[in-house]
Formats: C-alpha cells, structure tokens, sequence
C-alpha cells in the first residue's frame, strides 16, 4: 500500500507546533479523537518511549521509532495484524508550521493480509482522521501559543 499523507498548515512557531506534536502524555487534551493516553515507559521522551492510545474504546501500543527534536518523530504501532508506522513533522513554513504526516500500513500476518483489501479501502478515513488530528494540533498551538 502506498504512503498516507497529509498536511496541515499553522500560524504557531515551529518550536510550539513541536511542544504539542511530542507530548504524547497529554495528547487526548489536544486531539479530539484521542480519548486517553497511557504512558508505558518513564520520562525522558525519546527513541524507545513507549505509550498506549486510546481512541474511543480501541487501544493501540505505540513505539517511538524515530526522534529528531525539534523537527521530526516517528511512531510505530501495531493493530489487526498490521503495523502502522507513521511520521510526524513540524516544518518551518513562512510566518509558521507546515504539520505533515506519512503513514506506512504494512499487513504483518496472515489475518492482517487478509485485513489488507479493507484497509486499503479505509484509507480515505485514516487520511480524514489524521488530518483532523493535525489541525487539532494547529489550533492548539495557535490557542496556547
């Protein structure tokens, strides 16, 4: 399946857009579809942290993969056999941020293969979601910034 991405522009500085993009703990206080956060391992955020997200009443186990403060971060998750890697990135844009999000869906057993034709019809919603995640983020950093 090819890469889901989606973007969202913001008038709050990079380093706010950062603050908010990273701080899983409180993430449910900042994106509407995120209804709990569980943080697995303890402070200081980073490669290897690990979280449980909640979205209504679904839970996800979630890795961070990558970290490049104040630029970029990547998680990985896993759910109905499949693995989810996505990328999060506050690029400096103008008078602002420029939030971008890529997503890998990758089917890792044999029920998550044969998941794969629905989920790659589900996509349109996951871009949905994930754009309304991102400017969710956006108008918090524009709020409290």
């Amino acid at each position: 399946m090819r890469p889901l991405i989606c973007t969202h522009r913001s008038s709050a500085p990079p380093a706010r857009a950062w603050a908010l993009a990273s701080d899983f703990a409180n993430a449910a206080d900042h994106i509407r579809g995120i209804t709990k956060v569980e943080m697995v391992t303890p402070d200081p955020v980073g490669a290897g942290t690990r979280f449980r997200e909640w979205r209504g009443r679904q839970a996800v186990d979630m890795e961070v993969v990558g970290w490049s403060p104040p630029c970029s971060y990547s998680l990985r998750g896993f759910a109905m056999g499949t693995e989810f890697t996505s990328e999060i990135r506050c690029v400096p844009d103008s008078e602002g941020t420029r939030l971008e999000m890529e997503i890998q869906v990758r089917p890792r057993t044999i029920g998550g293969k044969l998941l794969a034709p629905l989920i790659a019809l589900m996509s349109r919603m996951m871009v949905r979601t994930c754009a309304k995640d991102l400017g969710d983020l956006a108008a918090a950093a524009e709020r409290d910034g």
